[in-house]
């Protein structure tokens, strides 16, 4: 141990910090602390020290013997139990804190100590404590999420191929707590699930998130107003939390992920190099058991893991999980067709008539499909699959004759009319065969534009040869067929073969006689 008595007569005797320093083998730093207290103290050479003891001096550098030591008595001791506390709440800092106590120090006639000598002392309280060291971190408040560079490979039972899984990588600063999971691609849906099962795993929600712009989140990368991914954006509302993108070409804004992306990337993507993985779940089950080994092992130079850090000190501060699981949602966007429906992957979802030709947002999920004008909801479907194709609300439909340019039956079966008598009873069984009448324009008005590239003269041909071939509901798809592979010409027509007599092969008698 350093005789800090010996050190200080030396320095008081005009030798410099530099060669004090080195003849008592201590540091320059300990030297400093040893003057500027004797400064403060009003010592000017070594004859002022006659009644100062080691004892006194070793104060100024808390070691084992505990956080008081053998420390002046006369100064008031901070409360760092509740400066910890106070440490975990946004905005506030070591400063403040220090600021606070020195008021109430000097409201109360007390010494306080310096600035120095407050950080000194709590550092060594959270030494003391295993608590994590409140200065850069505040526990709950942000998550650093984003993609590891590298990637890992797996045998993909779906496709029959090898392919490279991306690794999902999330931290929260204060505790070091690592998520990692691995995605068959780096898609928006991947992303945003990354989150929402981080989160679970966590228990909770940080109040901010910090990723890098990534074109998959942050649709415009802009330091003052950035745009955030409208799907992205509303998994944030739904936790509760913040998104704030780091700056670009600043690793720095997300230093704690950048550095958990370098762990993960050395002990589990270069632990399981060698391992081959038959299916995408087991390269999953493989990360997950790696991820747990991490976050269970001890820190360096502390006799606790990220685990036992995070349930001690963070955990509290995270916001509550919803009762739900946030559903990723799509957004886009769909014009009102005049049959009062947009279209979405196929199928058909009506829109009030005094939408027309208007231009709406379509938010689907798994299971829902809202049309937004405005920012106003207007409908809302449940959204369908298969084979199924409308999904109509009769309040949807106007009333009467009233319809976009007076689209109506007559009309359709008038406009069939004036091409042919068998292209008018297409159109009337269309139109009969539909629920909502409405639903049935789209078709009609399909069949009857084909006379622009086909002529009048074909449709109602093609038409015909439908009715004859005794089709009970014909369809716009069928008659376009029937054009395209040129079925209703009469060179078609005449190679056709006959309908009578026995269909398919026919092996014979003479075949089974062999």
């Amino acid at each position: 141990m350093s005789n800090y008595l010996e050190v200080l007569r030396t320095a008081l005797s005009g030798v410099s910090g530099r060669k004090t320093a080195k003849r008592h083998r201590v540091s320059r730093d300990t030297v400093s602390i040893l003057l500027r207290y004797a400064h403060s103290q009003g010592w000017k050479d070594s004859k002022d020290l006659e009644n100062v003891t080691e004892e006194d001096l070793q104060a100024l550098f808390p070691g084992s013997s505990g956080i008081h030591g053998r420390r002046d008595s006369s100064y008031e001791f901070p409360d760092y139990e509740y400066v910890h506390q106070e440490l975990g709440k946004a905005h506030v800092t070591l400063t403040m804190l220090w600021e606070e106590y020195v008021e109430t120090c000097i409201l109360e006639k007390k010494r306080y100590y310096r600035e120095t000598q407050f950080r000194r002392y709590y550092h060594q309280f959270a030494k003391s404590k295993k608590c994590t060291i409140r200065l850069e971190h505040k526990p709950g408040l942000a998550v650093q999420v984003d993609w590891a560079g590298s990637r890992i490979g797996y045998y993909d039972e779906e496709i029959g191929e090898f392919q490279e899984a991306s690794l999902f990588v999330a931290v929260l600063p204060c505790s070091n707590l690592i998520y990692a999971e691995v995605f068959r691609d780096e898609k928006l849906d991947s992303w945003i699930s990354g989150h929402v099962n981080c989160f679970r795993y966590f228990g909770g929600v940080p109040k901010t998130i910090i990723p890098d712009n990534l074109k998959t989140g942050i649709s415009k990368a802009n330091f003052y107003e950035p745009t955030i991914q409208r799907s992205y954006q509303e998994m944030a509302d739904f936790y509760g939390t913040v998104i704030l993108p780091a700056r670009v070409r600043k690793p720095t804004d997300k230093g704690a992920v950048e550095n958990s992306v370098k762990i993960v990337s050395q002990k589990i993507l270069g632990k399981l190099r060698n391992e081959t993985f038959h299916t995408f779940f087991e390269l999953w089950e493989a990360v997950a058991r790696a991820l747990e080994a991490i976050n269970s092992a001890p820190l360096t130079g502390k006799n606790m893991s990220r685990w036992d850090a995070f349930l001690q000190e963070e955990k509290d501060y995270l916001l509550m999980l919803p009762a739900e699981t946030f559903e990723l949602s799509e957004w886009k966007k769909a014009k009102v067709q005049p049959n009062c429906h947009i279209v979405y992957q196929g199928h058909f979802y009506s829109v009030p008539f005094e939408h027309l030709g208007e231009t709406v947002d379509v938010r689907a999920t798994h299971r829902t499909v809202e049309i937004f004008y405005h920012h106003q909801r207007v409908a809302s479907h449940r959204r369908m699959w298969g084979k199924e194709q409308y999904s109509t609300v009769k309040e949807h439909m106007p009333p009467g004759k009233l319809f976009f340019v007076d689209w109506d039956r007559d009309r359709f079966i008038r406009w069939g009319g004036q091409i042919g008598t068998a292209c008018k009873k297409v159109i009337t069984s269309i139109l009969d065969r539909a629920v909502i009448e409405q639903q049935a324009y789209r078709s009609c008005f399909g069949l009857l534009s084909l006379k622009d590239k086909y002529t009048e003269k074909r449709l109602e041909d093609a038409c015909r040869t439908v009715l004859e071939r005794d089709v009970r509901q014909p369809t716009y798809s069928q008659v376009k067929r029937i054009l395209e592979r040129n079925e209703d010409l009469p060179e078609a027509k005449q190679k056709e073969p006959s309908n009578k007599g026995p269909k398919g092969f026919r092996r014979g008698p003479d075949y089974y006689k062999k």
